[in-house]
């Protein structure tokens, strides 16, 4: 097991952030402001090695603490009750820490192989006092995919919700040259390359963050060489050398001494480099569809410039959802209260310009902007305390957060 010591955290924050602090107080400032997910781990390094954290640190770390049983016992009952539901990352990643070291838990993440199992899921879920916060709806795969996020409220008032997170799609690409993933690679049977495939799959969303060097670290510090050859294996078949590349250059200069998984980088990042070309080749049969998620990529992972975000307000103002959801987008999607959008399927109608989807678990209208105008809501109360807003209601999908599990 990897040792993780106080100063290791430090250094893998300076190099993501480019920031060196010399005080503890610079250094959580830092910290809090540019990579949160990594506060409650140097908190928890701190502690271990004896410094005196102050009531209000040592409290904060006590609640992490708290939020992390929550979910150990949440997960446990899950696994018993669909034993087939398979995490990504999250607790299985937290697991492999150092002894007393903290991993910030935001949600708990899980593919169902079964989607008859998954509204069974969320049926239970919601009846056990969570609530329906946000989904996404999108075609992939021939099928119309779906990932519902729920929350439920904690005991402390000012502490963050506990979301999980359910969906019918492990793992997301760009859907340009790396596509949806509906299923696994046999590889991924092993805890550590679905994992670490995950963390290669959110860099699509977002740079690589301080945690996720950390978590890489854990995941292949040690690693045995037949499992090194599958992490490969499995990068290979889902053409992700060249985020793997990446990471790799970063471990590189981080304080770890990760082993880098076995082959020619090189030759490897242009052979997935080649195969993205191909599948966006094939994707040239729908130039729109090719074109508008090029444009809402750029809106998702921040790389839109001023003319970008101009394109795609102006393209997704002339969209109807229907379009936006054949054309390929994923389609944000907010939850309805009635009994009357219930069905015992997934079902989409449409009605007074917008899109509906009724499901076992309610209804939900769905759009593929930032929000949708109250009118074509046809009197519906939004549900799950979405707040409401003058002139629409703001659509936040299950998309990837930067403090995601």
């Amino acid at each position: 097991m990897i040792e993780l010591t106080s100063g290791d955290l430090e250094e893998v924050l300076t190099l993501v952030t480019g920031q060196q602090e010399e005080t503890p107080g610079e250094i959580l400032h830092v910290a809090r402001r540019e990579q949160p997910s990594l506060v409650a781990t140097l908190l928890s390094a701190w502690e271990r090695e004896g410094r005196d954290l102050g009531p209000a640190l040592s409290h904060e770390l006590r609640q992490q603490r708290a939020r992390t049983d929550f979910y150990r016992g949440l997960q446990a009952g899950l696994g018993r009750a669909w034993p087939e539901a398979v995490p990504l990352k999250g607790l299985e990643v937290a697991d492999r820490y150092p002894d007393a070291l903290v991993r910030y838990m935001n949600d708990l993440d899980y593919w169902f192989p079964r989607r008859d199992r998954l509204w069974e899921a969320a049926g239970l879920l919601l009846a056990d006092g969570w609530s329906m916060h946000t989904a996404t709806f999108m075609l992939a795969g021939g099928d119309l995919q779906f990932l519902l996020s729920l929350r439920r409220l904690p005991e402390d008032p000012y502490a963050l919700p506990y979301g999980i997170e359910l969906s019918t799609t492990p793992l997301v690409g760009d859907r340009i040259g790396v596509p949806v993933r509906t299923a696994l690679p046999a590889l991924c049977a092993d805890p550590v390359v679905k994992n670490l495939v995950a963390l290669l799959f959110e860099r699509f969303e977002q740079p690589y963050r301080a945690r996720d060097l950390v978590d890489a670290a854990v995941l292949l510090t040690g690693a045995p060489r037949r499992l090194l050859a599958s992490c490969a294996l499995a990068v290979h078949e889902l053409a992700l050398w060249p985020e793997y590349a990446e990471l790799a250059a970063l471990l590189e200069e981080s304080p770890f001494t990760v082993p880098r998984l076995p082959g020619d980088e090189r030759a490897l990042v242009r052979a997935s480099r080649m195969w993205r070309r191909a599948t966006a080749a094939s994707g040239l049969r729908r130039p729109f569809g090719l074109a508008v998620t090029a444009l809402q990529n750029g809106m998702v992972n921040g790389s839109a410039g001023m003319l970008g975000r101009r394109a795609w307000d102006a393209v997704s103002r002339r969209m109807s959802p229907r379009v936006a959801l054949d054309a390929g987008l994923p389609l944000f999607a907010l939850p309805v209260e009635g009994d009357d959008h219930r069905a015992e399927g997934l079902t989409l109608i449409e009605r007074g310009g917008a899109l509906w989807a009724h499901t076992p678990v309610g209804g939900f209208v769905l759009v593929h902007g930032d929000e949708i105008d109250e009118e074509l809501l046809a009197g519906a109360k939004v549900a799950g305390g979405m707040r409401e807003e003058p002139q629409g209601e703001k659509a936040t999908g299950g998309m990837r957060e930067e403090d995601r599990g």
